[in-house]
């Protein structure tokens, strides 16, 4: 089912913090110069005056390419690189309790669908592309878009201590989606979806349906082999995980794979 904005955006953020998943405008980001896909290295010219004798920095520089000098990324004291630096809305990837304590936060660009090809949309309006991150339209203030993870970035948490640059607050259910999608950027997602083979007999439930509170997704017995059950709730969007057996209470019912 196409996401929405209605399941994917919080319509009353608490605003007195900042966490994973939220959308801000306004944050500089720090990207390789323009075309270039390599670092341009500024070299000073020759012995001359300073620009500002306390700074010590030359007034003059030649820019390099870093592939064509020799001698890069050789110097004791560094390089001073050019490159391209501008304000972009983003997503928050770091988690939120690293805002509190972490200096040096991870965010990635937010890029409207306007231009992409139709076959790209179908996917990625499904979130089922590993390296971007789904946000649908919800107002002027924000089309419909994407967070693009392959270009995230390095910001200074004081960047983002200002609520007021805050354009939306993901739901649960959509952080997790986030949480979903980063662990299969990095690694393999959290839980089992409709595509994975059963590795093991056990008892599973749909996370997406629990954090989403949704009752009509009960907790199942599933056989090894094969792949996973659609989800009675969120059908093919079904992310299921391992449950203790004895984590029902009165009036859950153990339901085999095969009933709905």
């Amino acid at each position: 089912m196409p996401i929405t904005a209605a399941e994917w955006y919080d319509r009353d953020p608490d605003l007195r913090n900042l966490d994973q998943g939220d959308v801000l405008d306004g944050i500089p980001l720090v990207y390789t110069q323009g075309k270039h896909v390599r670092w341009v290295l500024l070299r000073p010219l020759p012995a001359g005056p300073l620009e500002d004798a306390r700074g010590g920095l030359p007034r003059k520089f030649h820019a390099n390419i870093d592939a064509g000098l020799p001698t890069a990324w050789n110097r004791p004291d560094g390089e001073l690189v050019m490159a391209s630096a501008a304000v972009y809305k983003v997503l928050i990837l770091s988690r939120g309790c690293n805002l509190d304590w972490k200096k040096q936060i991870q965010v990635a660009p937010i890029f409207p669908v306007a231009g992409l090809a139709e076959e790209s949309l179908a996917s990625l309006r499904n979130n089922d592309n590993a390296f971007s991150f789904y946000l649908p339209p919800d107002g002027d203030d924000m089309p419909e878009s994407y967070a693009d993870l392959s270009l995230k970035a390095t910001v200074h948490v004081s960047y983002l201590k200002r609520t007021d640059y805050l354009v939306r607050r993901l739901t649960s259910r959509a952080r997790v989606a986030l949480q979903d999608v980063l662990s299969e950027y990095y690694a393999r997602p959290f839980g089992f979806n409709r595509t994975d083979e059963v590795p093991q007999r056990a008892f599973y439930r749909c996370a997406n349906c629990f954090f989403a509170g949704t009752l009509d997704c009960p907790i199942r017995e599933i056989d090894l082999g094969g792949t996973f059950p659609q989800c009675p709730s969120c059908h093919d969007d079904a992310l299921w995980v391992t449950v203790p057996r004895d984590l029902p209470r009165a009036g859950q019912e153990l339901r085999p794979v095969g009933e709905i």
